[in-house]
């Protein structure tokens, strides 16, 4: 791109030949195109863009680089203009920089226009004179990351809802604290609870007198991957009689 840049007619783009340009240009130019991260500037009235060799790959194959050198801003991405152009208007008008993660901004790249999320940035670039000339975007394409995220999201609500459908007692504890994170009727009839009593709240606060003995076998399991399988095991579990104004408690048994 620095090679393609020294070649550019830029007289043709309205901001005239590099000779000319303010020193502040000449050196965000340098900066962006020494740089490994990916980087684009749009620059003056109409918003004539700069890339580097990093920012090249986002464009894909069959779209467009290398007409993206020196083009206007509104030419170059007609497809989202509507979206990203009230954040360069932004910048411009007052400095403020601009920061998405994550953010589904589809372009057109390999023949055709594809959903693309960015982590950007927009921040103000100024002229010699100290007036607001240009906008300097600082970007990372995530959609891989946010695909795997969402197939991890989904086969995780999948996975809560096996456990919420079965006919057995299933509860799976998280952390070291062990906290309920999803749990079924069945597991909660068991202990005589209810599900919203369970959810997101530390089993042995839920059922103390459990603790002593089961507590060392569940962070075993935790810590050292081996899974303990008992059968038949007595358990006693105790709750308040809500109805019985003296506070009694029941001892429930079970296996």
């Amino acid at each position: 791109m620095a090679e393609r840049t020294r070649n550019f007619p830029w007289k043709n783009t309205g901001i005239g030949e590099p000779e000319s340009w303010p020193n502040s240009l000449k050196n965000f130019v340098s900066m962006l195109l020494s740089s490994r991260f990916p980087m684009l500037l749009w620059w003056g009235e109409n918003l004539i863009q700069f890339y580097n060799d990093a920012y090249r790959p986002v464009l894909g194959e069959e779209g467009k680089h290398p007409l993206a050198l020196g083009q206007k801003g509104e030419e170059c991405w007609p497809e989202i203009w509507s979206l990203i152009y009230p954040l360069i208007q932004k910048v411009l008008h007052t400095g403020e920089g601009t920061h998405s993660e994550n953010q589904l901004i589809p372009i057109y790249r390999n023949g055709k226009l594809e959903d693309v999320y960015w982590t950007f940035s927009y921040s103000a670039i100024r002229n010699d004179d100290g007036k607001i000339e240009g906008v300097l975007v600082i970007c990372q394409e995530t959609t891989k990351t946010v695909l795997q995220i969402q197939k991890l999201t989904e086969a995780d609500k999948r996975f809560k809802n096996l456990v919420r459908e079965s006919t057995v007692g299933m509860v799976v504890l998280l952390g070291e604290e062990l906290v309920v994170d999803v749990v079924n009727d069945f597991y909660a009839k068991l202990i005589n609870r209810t599900t919203a009593e369970l959810i997101d709240k530390k089993i042995f606060d839920i059922v103390p007198e459990l603790e002593a003995e089961f507590k060392p076998l569940l962070l075993n399991v935790m810590m050292n991957d081996e899974p303990v399988y008992l059968y038949g095991h007595p358990y006693q579990v105790i709750q308040e009689d809500l109805t019985n104004p003296r506070g009694q408690r029941n001892v429930i048994d079970g296996e």
